[in-house]
């Protein structure tokens, strides 16, 4: 339990709210679990300001952070067809982006996982095209919908 605390008094210095024990596991604890969304051409024709086209989230099988209760992978394709990734490290629901990219949290919502950038820092990704802002667009909240890990690769 001492490796959490500290992990927890880390994460209150950096404005996250800590819980003491992830509700997450059970849905992205594991290798091979996916949550994705695809928007369609009605809903972005509905949503002009998203930027956002598609978004996955997915456990991370290669690496486990030990300050973390779960370390995630997303990613997020731009209606430009450009594609940026970011890694989640999260204690309870809540996850940093790592390297200084914001944060979001994460709360299960019926069959899926609601997805809410952080309103003061945001959330950014980085991608072969330089680096996404969420902050400044229409893309706050995604709901996300299990999906196979084949999808979230």
């Amino acid at each position: 339990m001492k490796p959490l605390f500290i992990v927890g008094i880390a994460f209150a210095m950096f404005g996250f709210p800590v819980q003491a024990e992830s509700t997450l596991a059970p849905m992205l604890g594991s290798v091979g679990d996916c949550y994705y969304r695809a928007y369609d051409a009605d809903h972005l024709a509905d949503h002009p300001d998203q930027l956002v086209t598609e978004f996955s989230l997915s456990h991370n099988a290669e690496f486990q952070d030990p300050g973390a209760e779960l370390t995630l992978l997303f990613g997020i394709t731009k209606r430009d067809g450009n594609r940026y990734e970011g890694v989640g490290l999260c204690v309870g629901n809540v996850c940093g982006v790592e390297g200084d990219g914001g944060g979001f949290t994460l709360n299960p919502h019926r069959d899926g996982l609601r997805l809410e950038i952080d309103p003061e820092r945001g959330m950014h990704a980085e991608g072969e095209a330089g680096f996404i802002a969420l902050e400044d667009s229409d893309d706050k909240v995604f709901l996300l919908y299990e999906a196979s890990a084949k999808t979230c690769k």
